[in-house]
């Protein structure tokens, strides 16, 4: 492999939250990418993919760059976590989008694995065998220690500094403020789990899901031109979204849990005032505080909600949720039970009966 390769594609384990994702901890994530290829499920707790240029399944993984000045050393660690010299894995050179990277796919050794019983349709490891389905939790502590380097650093002029990861159903779970973010000349500190929040939620229900990964020079909830909501358009257009839900999280103290935002008059919902009923039997299925409507209306500037309702035609909801859901490492029964809640939440949006 040529010495100037030095981005890596990931689509089990090594994925960001999961369990070997702390290898790629010095390591630059640059975005998401859908691969050409198929993947599979071992009995061995990872997939395996077998990439090739059928356009008619991917495999969806990230893309990362090697750091630093010792990237062959870092191969070589890599080249042993992936057995290769046990045939489990071989490493490949793939060359998409005009860029050139490597990854590994399935060797001799797993060879058995690779046929339509064992075929993960979506091609989403995520979907299939994600830490965050089995345990959420621990998946969020994760998550969020490996963002924490990149909370306030700002991205790179060759990313858009989010991340989307594809779903299967027509829900766009989003979380602007994931990392830092520049509100009127100040920058503002990000709100914790909610990027983790939305890549859990995706495992469970199979939503879509953008976060925030680098900070924002433009707040993405307070201005129209930003990377972040040309990103939902494109998510938009090429996957027919039908509902949004824009996840925050707030430290202020009022009465409730979550506090949902759809405009003065729930204008943002676009006559889908039952998706508020359901909410509203959500909460109190789930023993979660709703608060009132009218605290964060999400109305006042142009937040992702507003965009999506009066920009995109597409009703939205913002919602805002205290920090005692928030926090796995100290409170993780509610961490746990606001998992819940939002899953039931938008299991039922997307099946109403």
């Amino acid at each position: 492999m040529s010495d100037k390769i030095k981005k890596l594609f990931v689509y089990g384990t090594l994925l960001k939250g999961e369990p070997r994702n702390s290898f790629l901890r010095d390591s630059d994530l640059l975005g998401s990418l859908d691969i050409p290829g198929e993947l599979y499920v071992t009995d061995m707790g990872y997939p395996a993919a077998s990439f090739n240029e059928n356009p008619t399944h991917h495999v969806s993984g990230e893309l990362y760059e090697l750091s630093g000045d010792k990237v062959a050393d870092k191969i070589i660690m890599l080249d042993k976590i992936e057995g290769i010299d046990d045939g489990l894995f071989r490493r490949k050179v793939l060359r998409i989008n005009d860029q050139s990277f490597f990854t590994y796919e399935a060797g001799e050794s797993l060879d058995r694995f690779l046929n339509e019983r064992c075929k993960i349709k979506s091609g989403n490891w995520r979907l299939h065998g994600s830490l965050a389905r089995s345990d959420p939790i621990k998946f969020a502590l994760a998550f969020e220690k490996s963002s924490e380097k990149s909370y306030r650093d700002f991205r790179r002029e060759d990313t858009s500094g989010s991340i989307h990861v594809r779903g299967v159903v027509p829900i766009l779970l989003t979380a602007p403020h994931a990392c830092a973010h520049v509100r009127m000349n100040k920058v503002k500190s990000q709100e914790e789990f909610t990027g983790s929040l939305t890549v859990i939620i995706h495992s469970i229900i199979g939503s879509h899901a953008l976060y925030t990964h680098r900070a924002s020079e433009i707040d993405p909830n307070f201005y129209d031109e930003s990377p972040f909501k040309k990103q939902i358009v494109r998510i938009v257009n090429e996957f027919g979204i039908r509902f949004v839900l824009d996840i925050h999280g707030t430290s202020t103290a009022k009465t409730g849990d979550v506090f949902p935002g759809v405009g003065i008059d729930k204008e943002l919902l676009l006559g889908n005032e039952s998706l508020l009923d359901r909410l509203a039997e959500c909460s109190e299925r789930f023993g979660i505080r709703l608060g009132s409507s009218k605290i964060f209306p999400a109305s006042r500037q142009m937040t992702v909600t507003k965009f999506a309702a009066k920009k995109l035609g597409i009703p939205g909801m913002q919602l805002e949720i205290s920090e005692q859901l928030r926090t796995p490492d100290k409170l993780p029964k509610r961490f746990d039970k606001l998992v819940r809640f939002l899953a039931d939440f938008l299991s039922r949006v997307e099946n109403p009966s």
